[in-house]
């Protein structure tokens, strides 16, 4: 049986008697779908790109975007520049100044940073934020399972909705006695080479219940071996394989098999607090499984404010306001993206504290939390960002390119 015929049967099992509130199941995305119909259906729901808890991503293009007319013709040309030396192709732009370069304006967030996503268009919306901000989104082209596919909510019965057929999609808490799977959400600690990161775990991108197998072979074995998680206490690298411990003590050395070699597609790491984190499996050390605590659900995660920034420049200049950044975000619920070490972080604005950009290549990235990220390989830490523009006092605003950018510190 494939792993998505699995993952949809485990989604129908619920428990037919009451059972005591559980933090186990706070992570997953609950709410209620309005049909065009006016019929309402409430349940936990399967987002079209496999989302289904509080932390998982929405990707989305924002609409309208009209941040480049607030620049110069020279500040346009050299952002044209820019894209140009990326090797992007500019025959039919000509490059001069009273072009507009272009560049996706994106949308990066959680399901539980939004109230409630208004179905506008065959892949078009318009999301709410709790704050009761309005953003009007479309496909996004580099993921196009986000927006206009069919979505998936159990109410007593799987149903599968036509995205042509709802009308809204509204967030909220999961109820008390919610229990939606045959199994526990993964949670614990990774260790890796960038630090240790607890959260939620997604082993290999899509196993992320007690109930899901870690397969491999033992020995010269020739069939997989396959261990409920639930089963499990710990998974540490080694060699070629990874070293289980179970909870019986226990252990044995699997290989050969992607859940447990340089195939894995990445451990995610997920929390409402600090983000999200994908794990390569160079960067893997070990994890180690842990009950999941109270109060990590979707009220967890605050209504967004603007981002509020005071910037010095290479100059010595301070400019303080609400702040564009990377000409893209807004919203402190959005998303910082860097890589340290194989390790992909995506960090709420709201939970970074300072950024100091380091030549080029790399930034310093300070979280509130006081911990310290190098990070690099995206744009909005490196001399790919197309830089800031702070929102000053009676209506007036900075510009200011990434490279005359000295430090950022968030409020």
């Amino acid at each position: 049986m494939c792993v998505f015929l699995r993952v949809l049967i485990l989604f129908i099992f619920f428990s037919i008697t009451a059972i005591p509130v559980s933090a186990q199941y706070e992570g997953i995305i609950y709410g209620k779908i309005v049909l065009k119909d006016k019929t309402t259906l409430t349940g936990p729901i399967k987002w079209s790109g496999g989302q289904m808890l509080w932390s998982d991503i929405l990707l989305v293009s924002k609409q309208n975007s009209y941040i480049l007319n607030y620049l110069n013709k020279r500040q346009l040309s050299e952002l044209n520049d820019k894209n140009a030396g990326e090797g992007l192709d500019w025959q039919f732009m000509n490059l001069w100044k009273d072009k507009l370069p272009e560049r996706q304006h994106e949308l990066l967030c959680r399901f539980g940073d939004i109230s409630f996503i208004h179905i506008t268009g065959a892949a078009q919306a318009q999301i709410f934020l709790k704050s009761g901000s309005k953003i009007r989104v479309a496909t996004n082209e580099a993921e196009n399972r986000h927006l206009g596919k069919d979505l998936l909510i159990y109410d007593g019965k799987l149903r599968k909705l036509k995205w042509a057929n709802i009308s809204k999609v509204i967030f909220q808490a999961s109820p008390p006695n919610f229990k939606p799977f045959d199994g526990k959400l993964l949670y614990g600690t990774v260790s890796t080479s960038a630090g240790e990161l607890t959260g939620f775990i997604q082993w290999d991108k899509i196993k992320f219940l007690t109930s899901q197998k870690l397969q491999g072979k033992l020995n010269n074995s020739q069939e997989n071996s396959k261990y409920e998680f639930e089963s499990i206490e710990a998974i540490e690298k080694r060699d070629i394989g990874a070293l289980v411990k179970f909870r019986s003590d226990q252990k044995v050395f699997l290989k050969n098999n992607r859940d447990v070699n340089r195939s894995n597609r990445g451990i995610v790491v997920m929390h409402p607090h600090w983000g999200r984190a994908i794990v390569e499996w160079d960067a893997f050390r070990s994890l180690r499984f842990k009950e999941v605590p109270e109060n990590l659900g979707y009220d967890e995660y605050p209504k967004p404010r603007r981002i509020y920034a005071t910037v010095r420049t290479t100059e010595g200049k301070i400019y303080k306001g609400n702040c564009t950044f990377d000409l893209d975000e807004d919203w402190d619920m959005e998303l910082l993206e860097g890589s340290s070490s194989n390790v992909h972080f995506q960090v709420p604005f709201s939970q970074v504290s300072k950024i100091s950009p380091l030549g080029a290549d790399e930034s310093k990235v300070v979280l509130k939390n006081n911990k310290v990220l190098i990070l690099g390989r995206h744009n909005d830490i490196t001399d790919k960002n197309w830089g800031l523009i702070v929102w000053l006092a009676d209506s007036k605003y900075q510009y200011l390119p990434w490279n005359k950018v000295d430090e950022i510190v968030f409020r």
